[in-house]
C-alpha cells in the first residue's frame, strides 16, 4: 500500500464514484481528506464511512464564494494542504444543435471553471504543504472525441491544458498531473439515462475486454499524490484499459 501518512487532501466530488473511491484509498493509506460536493447527504454517509480521518463540506465548485469558504476552512484546519483531487464533473450527451447555451457553459463551469477556482483558492496553502500535488480527472474524450459530447469532449480538452499551464507555472514547489479515464462504471452514467447493463457492454470498447471500476482510477490518482510520484509533473496520463493505444 502507497504510504500517505501526514497527507491532508482535499477531493471534489467526493460523494460517489472515483472522488469517494479516491478517499477510500487514501485514508487507507493514512491521509486525512476533505470531501466537498453539492449534497450533503451522501457527503455525510461518506464521513461516517471514513471515519475521524475525513470531514466534509457542501458547495459548489464552480462558484467563487462556495470555494473561498473551502479554502478558508481547510487553512482553518489544517494551516497547509497536501494535495488537491479535482474529481467533480458533469458529463451531458447532446448534440451540437441540441447543445443550448446553458448546458455548454454549465459543463465549462463545473469541468473546467470549477478545478481553476480550487487550484487558485487552495493555491496559497498548497505552496506551504509536504509535498504538494494536484490531480486532476480528465477524460480519454480530451484526446479521442466522440459525437454528441462536444461540451463534454472540449471541456476535458481544456483540463488536460490547464493541468499543463500549473504544472509549469507552479514548479518545482508544487506538482500538477491529470488522469484519463476511459469508461468507468460509476453513476454519472445513470445520470445520463443509462442502465447499469449499457455501462457494462462498454466493455469491449477497450482492449482489456471491461469497463473501469473507481478503483482502477483512484489507485493512479493515489500514486501521483504520493512521495512516489516526486519527478512526475506535467503528465497526462490515461487510465483506460488500452483505449488509446489504437
Amino acid at each position: 500500500m502507497i504510504d500517505l501518512r501526514g497527507k491532508r487532501v482535499i477531493i471534489s466530488g467526493a460523494s460517489s464514484g472515483i472522488g469517494l473511491e479516491t478517499a477510500r484509498i487514501l485514508v487507507r493509506g493514512g491521509a486525512e481528506v476533505g470531501l466537498v460536493a453539492r449534497k450533503a447527504e451522501p457527503l455525510a454517509a461518506a464521513v461516517e464511512e471514513l471515519g475521524d480521518a475525513a470531514w466534509a463540506r457542501t458547495g459548489n465548485v464552480a462558484d467563487p464564494d462556495s470555494v473561498r469558504g473551502l479554502a478558508q476552512e481547510a487553512a482553518k484546519r489544517w494551516g497547509a494542504v497536501d494535495g488537491l483531487v479535482n474529481s467533480a464533473g458533469i458529463a451531458p450527451m447532446a448534440t451540437l444543435d441540441g447543445t443550448e447555451t446553458e448546458l455548454w457553459d454549465e459543463t465549462f463551469a463545473v469541468n473546467v471553471r470549477g478545478p481553476f477556482l480550487l487550484c487558485r483558492e487552495l493555491g496559497e496553502i498548497l505552496h506551504e504543504g509536504e509535498g504538494p500535488a494536484v490531480v486532476n480527472v480528465s477524460s480519454t474524450l480530451a484526446v479521442k472525441a466522440i459525437p454528441g459530447m462536444a461540451a463534454y469532449n472540449a471541456s476535458k480538452a481544456a483540463v488536460n491544458q490547464l493541468t499543463r499551464s500549473l504544472a509549469l507555472e507552479w514548479a518545482p514547489r508544487v506538482r500538477v498531473n491529470a488522469v484519463m479515464p476511459a469508461v468507468v462504471d460509476t453513476p454519472i452514467h445513470a445520470l445520463r439515462g443509462m442502465t447499469s447493463e449499457q455501462v457494462q457492454e462498454m466493455g469491449g470498447l477497450h482492449p482489456l475486454g471491461r469497463v473501469g471500476r473507481p478503483t482502477d482510477v483512484a489507485a493512479m490518482i493515489a500514486f501521483l499524490l504520493s512521495d512516489e510520484a516526486s519527478w512526475i509533473t506535467g503528465s497526462i496520463i490515461p487510465v483506460d484499459g488500452g483505449m488509446l493505444a489504437g
